[in-house]
């Protein structure tokens, strides 16, 4: 789970630097969101450690598809 975190963050730091260069775009963050749950999630699992996953990568998402320069 911590190097998901990781991950996560370094993923942040990049959108941040994205906007700085061509601003906010639609789908913003998207790309990175399919990245880490092609390299994270596996659909046949339901553990509740892949489910922990999936929630942390929701949690992204969902920070990506809310945010605003505001």
């Amino acid at each position: 789970m911590k190097k998901l975190r990781i991950e996560i963050q370094k993923e942040k730091m990049k959108l941040f630097k994205k906007i700085e260069e061509i601003g906010l775009y639609e789908n913003f963050g998207q790309n990175e969101v399919r990245k880490l749950e092609d390299k994270h999630i596996d659909i046949s699992d339901y553990s509740d450690e892949m489910n922990m996953k999936r929630n942390i990568i929701d949690a992204f998402n969902n920070w990506c598809m809310n945010f605003s320069i505001n």
